[in-house]
């Protein structure tokens, strides 16, 4: 039986995203399914896509309120990359509990 390779979504598009932290995934990308991109706005969503779109197939650019509901909604993503600035990850920390609340399996990775 083959192994599910895991599916990974990235929340936040900034520069570091874009010049260090997708690079970076690019060298082991036969680890995981980069899946979806999230940010506050389409543009930056947008942009960090289009650079994943190099190294990655398929990825889903997803933003605002919406985006983030339907990341967090979506059972098939194994895991999420919080890749903000520190303030907003202080942000993210204070809310994602209470969205999170019912989730049976929640792994959060800090960078």
């Amino acid at each position: 039986m083959a192994t599910k390779v895991p599916q990974i979504a990235i929340l936040g598009a900034g520069i570091f995203v874009k010049t260090v932290y997708i690079p970076k995934l690019a060298e082991i990308s036969h680890l995981f399914h980069l899946k979806a991109i999230w940010s506050r706005s389409q543009g930056s969503a947008t942009a960090a896509v289009e650079i994943a779109g190099e190294h990655f197939a398929g990825v889903e650019c997803k933003w605002g309120d919406s985006g983030l509901e339907e990341i967090i909604q979506d059972g098939s993503i194994d895991a999420v990359a919080i890749v903000l600035a520190g303030q907003n990850q202080v942000l993210s920390n204070l809310n994602f509990p209470t969205v999170l609340s019912d989730s049976a399996d929640v792994r959060l990775t800090f960078h």
